[in-house]
């Protein structure tokens, strides 16, 4: 049996989602944190974004800036106090945090159909990385994979040992499967 991404490579000519890191995003967390209610431009892309009192920013992009359209956004109450602020995509008017901007407009990463870098990894490099996570949480407290560290419970240490050979052992399997695939 094979892998399934020689189907999708193969049969179908698959091309994979492009990535949100490509795109220029505003982050309504960090927007609102920062308290950027004032007016703020991208100057890369020529774009001049004005809040509105009615919960709407209104966005200027091109040289004029003549074209404009809104975004609405919504405040959700925290149960400690303060808020939280959310966009909505001008597309399909879902709550997000993030928009990206393409084409002149600012849109949710479900209605520009992307993905994160982690979605498109082969099974062995996930494997791997996940793998080196816990080496390098292991050796930022002060210890390795052979050494458990100072202040650690040698159960979690052992726990993590083990999940770490885990590891391993399926990004050793995952790259053997994926050569067989590329070379029969």
């Amino acid at each position: 049996m094979t892998h399934w991404g020689w189907y999708w490579r193969v049969k179908l000519k698959h091309r994979p989602k492009k990535l949100c890191s490509n795109f220029t995003e505003i982050d309504s967390f960090m927007f609102f944190k920062n308290g950027y209610w004032r007016a703020f431009s991208l100057p890369k892309i020529n774009l001049t974004i004005i809040p509105n009192k009615d919960y709407f920013f209104e966005v200027f992009y091109g040289k004029e800036k003549k074209h404009f359209y809104k975004i609405p956004f919504e405040r959700q109450k925290c149960n400690y106090g303060g808020y939280r602020y959310y966009f909505h995509c001008p597309l399909c008017d879902k709550r997000m945090r993030k928009l990206y901007f393409t084409n002149g407009a600012f849109l949710c990463r479900k209605c520009l159909n992307l993905g994160y870098y982690s979605q498109i990894k082969i099974p062995s490099r996930r494997y791997w990385s996940m793998q080196d996570k816990i080496e390098k949480k292991l050796e930022e407290r002060g210890g390795s994979i052979s050494e458990k560290p100072k202040y650690m419970k040698w159960s979690k240490f052992k726990k993590m040992v083990s999940r770490y050979y885990d590891y391993k052992k399926k990004s050793h399997d995952a790259a053997i499967k994926e050569l067989l695939e590329w070379y029969p």
